[in-house]
């Protein structure tokens, strides 16, 4: 995507913030602060830190309770690393650390998946630059990164990323994503087509 395409799509987004607002009675200033930097749950409980049936993505797959990672290459490895980490705990600004065992929050979990773990470039860091120590992109930045070509609902697999107003999170295929949700239920699959964000699918993206 182009330096313009990109101008075009911040202004776009700002667009939706301002009609959804409207329709919704949000405030334009608040729902605006949601899509840049997510929004804060009201639950007060943290769930334990943990790795889903014993932290590796195989197993998570073989279980009777797996879900299907339809994707090709690098999609299919993203979310698969992903899936791996069902159940981890939640905490609103956290940044997951070296070695991802410390609470996140929607952003910092793909920030987490996406450089830590898969050494891949993320919104303002070069490929495995970002280590996890701070929060790193929030959603908002990754809504208008060039770094990602947007593609239809239609055609969401694996690997994608799926962003709201102030929520985010990874397709594992075209009607399942995993994403930090909030601190009683943590990390864990949903619906795409649920919504788990303010309003409507901002963008869908896929790394270049």
């Amino acid at each position: 995507m182009s330096q313009l395409n990109g101008r075009a799509l911040a202004v776009s987004g700002i667009g939706v913030l301002f009609v959804w607002s409207g329709i919704k009675g949000w405030s334009v200033l608040g729902t605006i602060g949601d899509a840049v930097t997510g929004v804060k749950p009201s639950q007060s409980v943290s769930v334990p830190l943990q790795l889903g049936n014993a932290g590796s993505p195989a197993s998570i797959l073989a279980t009777g309770n797996a879900f299907s990672v339809i994707g090709g290459g690098g999609g299919s490895a993203l979310a698969t690393t992903a899936m791996a980490y069902q159940g981890h705990a939640y905490r609103f600004g956290g940044a997951p650390g070296r070695n991802l065992q410390n609470p996140w929050d929607c952003s910092s979990f793909v920030n987490g998946i996406a450089s830590v773990k898969l050494g891949m470039a993320i919104p303002g860091y070069g490929p495995g630059k970002y280590d996890g120590t701070t929060h790193g992109p929030p959603t908002g930045t990754w809504a208008v990164w060039n770094g990602l070509v947007t593609i239809p609902r239609a055609s969401v697999q694996a690997g994608d990323i799926l962003l709201w107003l102030g929520h985010m999170g990874i397709a594992i295929n075209n009607t399942q994503m995993i994403s930090a949700l909030n601190p009683s239920e943590g990390t864990k699959v949903s619906t795409i087509d649920k919504g788990v964000g303010r309003g409507p699918l901002v963008r869908i993206g896929r790394f270049k």
